[in-house]
């Protein structure tokens, strides 16, 4: 006889499916990530132990998350016209994240199965640990993803919280790795209250008025670890602390808590341009990116860069020549000056350099860059560029370069931290509806690294984001026309995540490697060690007591535990 599944075990997949389109794709809603991870695993606990009863439903749980992944990035490639050949990666980058969504979500449950059941587990920091299980497994899983993958960090569902400025400020300590563990956290418990029915955690504090705890308990450790220890007021502690931390960040960027003058608040600023090119091959545009530059110049333009690639060169002579006149203009009028060009390596203009060089007022080459990640499946015949972020001093602070996708990888723009550059100049291009997209997710960089990025974006926005994330421009262009901005002289800031790095993500890559042992080792060993550690603690503690001469009441907790240690 063949069963008929439920309605809710038929639908609850299809919110998870609908939660993760608007989740971290082209069209993020900040509180969908965590509907989709609570409901994700309030699915998987309803089915129990791993059976082969339960394996089509784990497979139609992954088939929603990869189709809503999917539909996410369905436009990831598109142009202006719709091409239907190109829906198959999304699809294929959707079945990857589905299953390293879900393998955090089935350890986690496994811990639950083995460890909950048990009464010590129940209460207090073992329930807290419970809860912690499947955010450092996900960050930890995530870590080696954003390491080892073509795209950097581009899907983090760290980025859904753009509109949050707290949890964008959050990034300055810990990096993404911190949001995404707050997010995963924050669903755990949801889905935890949510069985609970917000049922209090400790029947003993619940059952006592205040004057008797405080009597017969002294404000011992137990309620300070039934209280304070507790899953839920432990994550209500953490994510108030999160939110005073970013917003006093972002409102006090001034550098005091209190108000000041006005006029001791406006930050000094150069005036910088951007030119927006087409990305054609034929150089078509070029004495039009000429003349924008020297008309920027004569209006006070400081700083003027090209958006990427705006030009080509085929061979040396046409690279000597935009050089050239890159360097007469920059002399001329004392700016500095950062062109774009594709380099052509052959004679079919198939292989190609994506190059990035800046002239100071002296005419002198600042730095020199090639693109070092280009975008797959886009720049195929782009080659790589080392992995170096070029800097150089000027009189507006230590410059910076990185061309658009660079910015994706939050290891390699590290290096802007280490280096205390000050202001980041990022050409860009993008095509399609992922422009808007990468503009958001690039300005966490600005946050985590504590540099101001100047961002000049042809078929995307062009930003300038300062080391708080407070927006100091912004301007859609679809392949010409340009941008000015006031961008702000903001010393480099130093961060936490600055001086640390991942050292979180490091932390909870370690934290899973014990959750793993403790999962797939042999109960009976994991008990084993678990009553020999408790054993300790409590000789421990009966050797204070009597040290102590106090004689405080026994629990009837402790009355039973003590039997079943005799």
């Amino acid at each position: 006889m063949v069963s008929v599944p439920s309605v809710s075990a038929v639908v609850i997949p299809l919110f998870v499916l609908v939660c993760t389109v608007f989740g971290p794709g082209l069209l993020n809603v900040a509180p969908t990530p965590y509907l989709a991870i609570a409901l994700s695993l309030g699915y998987l606990d309803r089915l129990g132990p791993w059976s082969w009863a339960a394996l089509f439903p784990n497979l139609y749980l992954f088939a929603c998350l990869t189709v809503g992944t999917g539909l996410a990035y369905a436009g990831m490639l598109q142009t202006d016209v719709w091409d239907n050949s190109q829906l198959a990666a999304p699809f294929l980058v959707g079945v990857g994240v589905a299953l390293v969504n879900l393998i955090p979500l089935w350890i986690h449950l496994a811990w639950q199965r083995r460890f909950l059941p048990q009464e010590r587990f129940q209460n207090g920091a073992w329930a807290l640990l419970a809860t912690l299980v499947a955010p450092s497994v996900w960050v930890s899983l995530f870590t080696i993803v954003y390491a080892v993958s073509p795209i950097g960090s581009y899907g983090s569902i760290a980025y859904t919280q753009f509109q949050l400025e707290p949890m964008v400020q959050w990034a300055s300590v810990a990096g993404i790795a911190g949001i995404e563990f707050f997010m995963v956290w924050a669903s755990v418990i949801l889905y935890r209250a949510w069985v609970r029915h917000v049922r209090l955690e400790s029947t003993e504090v619940e059952t006592k008025n205040w004057s008797e705890i405080g009597v017969e308990t002294r404000f011992r450790p137990r309620i300070f670890r039934r209280l304070f220890l507790a899953p839920t007021p432990t994550f209500l502690l953490v994510t108030l602390f999160i939110f005073l931390f970013g917003s006093m960040r972002f409102w006090n960027a001034d550098g005091t808590f209190y108000m000041k003058p006005l006029h001791d608040t406006i930050i000094p600023t150069v005036q910088a341009s951007c030119v927006i090119g087409a990305s054609t091959p034929d150089n078509a545009d070029l004495s039009r990116y000429l003349n924008q530059t020297v008309d920027f110049a004569k209006k006070g333009s400081k700083i003027i860069i090209w958006s990427e690639t705006s030009a080509s060169v085929n061979n040396t002579q046409q690279l000597d020549s935009l050089w050239a006149t890159a360097r007469n203009i920059s002399t001329t009028y004392g700016i500095y000056l950062g062109i774009t060009y594709s380099q052509f390596l052959d004679e079919q203009l198939v292989k190609n350099k994506n190059m990035f060089t800046l002239f100071d007022p002296k005419g002198q080459i600042a730095f020199e860059y090639q693109k070092a990640h280009p975008v797959i499946m886009v720049e195929t015949d782009t080659i790589a560029g080392p992995n170096h972020l070029p800097v150089a001093d000027s009189e507006y602070g230590r410059l910076g370069g990185a061309i658009c996708f660079d910015m994706d990888f939050q290891n390699f723009i590290a290096q802007a931290g280490d280096q205390n550059v000050d202001i980041l100049l990022q050409p860009s291009w993008t095509w399609g509806s992922i422009g808007r997209l990468e503009a958001t997710i690039q300005s966490f960089r600005a946050v985590e690294q504590g540099l101001t990025i100047f961002r000049c974006g042809s078929w995307a926005p062009s930003t300038v984001w300062d080391p708080y994330h407070q927006l100091f421009g912004y301007k859609y262009n679809l392949g010409s026309g340009d941008f000015t901005a006031e961008v702000p002289l903001r010393k480099h800031v130093h961060t936490v995540y600055n001086a640390v790095g991942n050292l979180w993500a490091y932390i909870c890559c370690a934290a899973s490697i014990v959750f793993l042992i403790l999962v797939l080792v042999p109960k009976r060993h994991v008990d084993r060690w678990f009553e020999a550690a408790e054993g300790r603690i409590l000789r421990r503690s009966g050797s204070r007591e009597g040290s102590s001469g106090s004689s405080l009441p026994v629990t009837s907790d402790e009355a039973v535990r003590g039997a079943d240690n005799a």
